[in-house]
């Protein structure tokens, strides 16, 4: 058989939730796929010179002459079907995702082969429902020859292909307003916010070093006020902790993240005065906004974090959306002394050893003794809990995962639209093997905070780690568009290694592989990533190599051991025991794991 190659056109097409619409009404979707593939889909292909190369099912694949045809029969496409079904229900709705390359292929037999196909095929899987992504080779030709809205996503991993590849996402305005409702989870685009800041930890300029508590949890307090004002994006606490105190590095984080506007400042307690300088800076020119020193007593701390919040509202947004957030807003505590042991707590949470947790602990209780009102101390106490059961501290897991349900379950009583309250409830529930009811909590969570990508990523985690197929899709295409958001986040690392997980269950070990050593190249000493990574070589019958990871995994955290693990995999997978053994099988195979 002739073989040749070519330079072509690839369109990707993928119909969103086939196998969940399929489930509901089989005949029903395969005659409206049917039909609006015979009435529409064929036409426009004809129509712009395009070869149908296959159908897959819920998926085709094409290609083109001109660059610019199959742009503008994706644009059309996408019109068309979101005008056909318009008006039908989540349930019934045909959309799709479609992908556009510009590659190398091979021909034979009538099909195409190739990197330019595979390309093509990851950017459809990219794409939101309704949308379409587009390589930057494809973006190159027709940006100055059709009048398209994009968004410049940078550079994406994408499966099988050596180097990242730089995509943008398309699309007409009509297009998207034809677009039926998505029944997905889909992180905010960063373009929709209002505004974007960065709020750095303040400067501790104080005698005393103990106090240094004081300056990061005013910092913190106000990313948490802030981000309950509606159309702000605001980068969650991992982001800033990036910051390394020099000046420089403040510009090349805001750079990194997409950010606009930056707010830093400093602390100085004297006795029981204290003295907070903030300052308000545009990141595009560098220049000063508004600045403001408070010099109040200690007590009027609370009063100062609100009037700083309040002043950024009102330079975004005026007196309404000021107005909004007065609505919005929840002081945490009115006592000091609860407020000051919490901020102590989460700062013992960072380094993961067993002594700096018995201390978050300890401190937590303290804080609940004196203000049990105080949703964040509860929160604080659940989260250390948990920490000290996932990373294998804990004496006594079953207890301690009771015990922080328990206080995750009375923080949300007193805070029940507390982002980080809703995300920390989240995470125990997941941990408990409450799958659904840690779901409903994580999409609550990113409702109320949309630019929280911390709680997209743990969304996309929970979905995919023990949700049926349809979550399991959703929650490797919320891991996907967070990535492509936010490439350069601190939280990457973590969420390379909840794709490796997403890859172990989908069959996709090399992909897995890959995520994996992502995740331990930038976090040699994160332990559960070297796990995942023995597992999925495992699979592979790499036994040398997946005997290796375990060995990084347990210097890295002696505790976590492979039957540890297991029994936390078993508790993600919601008790679904295919889903635990898909986990484990590598370790087993490899003889780490009876």
């Amino acid at each position: 058989m002739d073989m040749e190659r070519r330079l072509t056109a690839i369109l990707a097409a993928d119909v969103v939730g086939y196998s969940r619409l399929m489930g509901k009404d089989e005949l029903g979707t395969h005659e409206s796929l049917k039909t609006l593939r015979t009435g529409l889909l064929e036409p426009l292909i004809a129509k712009h010179r395009g070869r149908i190369v296959k159908l897959m099912g819920d998926g085709l694949l094409l290609e083109f002459q001109s660059v610019v045809e199959a742009v503008e029969c994706a644009v059309a496409w996408q019109k068309g079907v979101g005008e056909r079904e318009l008006g039908k229900t989540r349930d019934t709705s045909l959309r799709f995702r479609i992908g556009i390359n510009l590659g190398d292929v091979i021909l034979e037999g009538g099909d195409i082969h190739g990197d330019g196909v595979n390309v093509a095929a990851r950017l459809e899987s990219l794409a939101e429902p309704g949308g379409i992504c587009v390589s930057r080779s494809v973006f190159e030709q027709i940006k100055n020859r059709l009048d398209l809205d994009h968004v410049d996503m940078g550079q994406v991993p994408v499966k099988n292909i050596a180097e990242p590849v730089h995509v943008y996402r398309i699309s007409s305005k009509q297009a998207l307003a034809n677009s039926p409702p998505s029944d997905q989870a889909a992180p905010p685009r960063l373009e929709e916010a209002r505004g974007s800041i960065a709020v750095f930890p303040f400067d501790s300029l104080s005698r005393d070093p103990d106090d240094a508590y004081l300056a990061d949890g005013i910092s913190m307090e106000i990313i948490s006020m802030l981000s309950r004002v509606p159309d702000l994006r605001v980068a969650s606490r991992p982001a800033t902790l990036a910051y390394g105190g020099r000046k420089e590095d403040v510009w090349k984080v805001v750079r990194e993240l997409h950010l606009r506007y930056v707010l830093t400042g400093s602390v100085r307690r004297a006795g029981d005065r204290i003295r907070v300088t903030a300052e308000l800076s545009d990141a595009a020119d560098r220049t000063q906004i508004w600045s403001d020193t408070y010099q109040r007593q200690l007590d009027d701390l609370f009063a100062v974090q609100e009037e700083i919040a309040e002043s950024i509202v009102i330079a975004f947004g005026g007196e309404f959306l000021r107005d909004e957030w007065r609505r919005a807003r929840l002081r945490p505590t009115d006592n000091l002394d609860a407020w000051g042991l919490v901020q102590k707590a989460r700062a013992q949470n960072l380094p993961i050893n067993g002594g700096a947790t018995d201390t978050a602990l300890q401190l937590a209780r303290e804080a609940i003794e004196i203000d049990p009102a105080y949703a964040g101390a509860h929160a604080s106490l659940a989260s250390t809990l948990m920490q000290r059961v996932i990373n294998g501290l804990s004496e006594h897991p079953d207890e301690d995962r009771a015990q922080a349900l328990a206080a995750v379950e009375r923080a949300t009583e007193l805070a029940a639209d507390d982002p980080t309250v809703l995300r920390t409830l989240g995470n125990v529930l997941s941990n408990c093997g409450e799958h659904e009811k840690a779901v409903r909590a994580l999409r609550r969570a990113v409702e109320i905070a949309p630019f929280d990508f911390h709680g997209w990523g743990r969304l996309g985690r929970t979905l995919a780690y023990g949700g049926d197929e349809a979550e399991l899709r959703e929650g490797q295409a919320v891991l996907d568009r967070i990535l492509a958001a936010a490439p350069n986040h601190p939280m990457v690392p973590y969420w390379h290694y909840f794709k490796a997980n997403a890859c172990v269950r989908e069959d996709r070990r090399e992909d897995a592989v890959k995520f994996a050593r992502l995740s331990t190249e930038a976090q040699p000493g994160y332990s559960g990533a070297w796990v995942t990574l023995a597992n999925a070589l495992g699979q592979l019958g790499r036994i040398d190599e997946a005997k290796q990871a375990m060995k990084r995994a347990l210097r890295a955290n002696p505790a976590m051991t492979p039957q540890h693990l297991a029994a936390q995999i078993r508790i993600l997978a919601g008790g679904r025991q295919e889903l635990a053994d898909k986990s484990l099988s590598g370790l087993k195979a490899a003889g780490l794991l009876d």
